[in-house]
């Protein structure tokens, strides 16, 4: 049986979707049978915000709640929202990990909305232009994602505390040069190694 819900470190991870604005070949989800770290994560049918909840138990038992499972959780907005205004009346850090394309997905600016419910906001960036990032993530808006990505992690800065862009170190991607790229929107950048294996975003 999937779980909507996994600890991994201190943290608690929620796994609300399995789909995505990338088809990234590196990720585990097409290589692994949809099992993390003894997980089962590859879901039959999406949870409901209710079932969500019941599969977190008590969030301050943890150091942050992150959506962040086999896709990106955006796509599922409204559910995002409501689970994070009921984490936030728990008080507790809520973190949200995405490919940063929610924006044109949904053809209009959707930060506003996860305005003081999501403290933390990390976005996958792996590639330093338009052709090397369409070519290692086939995004679902092919070669305009990536300045989309960039203009998707500025404008999260005016509602988001905690802005982070990240980049794994994949066979053939200089992240020097990504980080480049990044250093003028005045967010923060991390680096991820590259493993095998699922790694969050």
């Amino acid at each position: 049986m999937a779980q909507y819900s996994y600890v991994y470190a201190n943290n608690l991870y929620l796994n609300i979707t399995n789909r995505c604005m990338m088809a990234c070949p590196y990720c585990i989800k097409h290589k692994w049978a949809g099992k993390f770290r003894g997980n089962s994560l590859r879901l039959d049918k999406e949870p409901t915000v209710e079932q969500v909840i019941e599969s977190i138990g008590d969030p301050t038992k943890y150091g942050e709640i992150i959506f962040c499972g086999y896709g990106d959780a955006l796509i599922r907005l409204p559910e995002v929202i409501e689970i994070s205004k009921w984490l936030k009346s728990k008080n507790v850090t809520v973190r949200i990990n995405t490919a940063g394309l929610a924006n044109r997905y949904y053809g209009k600016n959707i930060l506003p909305q996860l305005k003081g419910l999501i403290d933390v906001i990390s976005i996958s960036l792996n590639g330093s232009n338009p052709q090397e990032h369409n070519k290692i993530n086939n995004p679902m808006f092919k070669e305009e994602s990536f300045n989309e990505i960039l203009k998707f992690a500025q404008a999260a800065k005016e509602y988001i505390p905690t802005v982070v862009v990240t980049a794994v170190e994949l066979p053939g991607l200089d992240v020097s040069k990504v980080k480049e790229v990044v250093k003028p929107l005045g967010v923060h950048f991390r680096v991820r190694p590259y493993l095998d294996e699922y790694e969050e975003y």
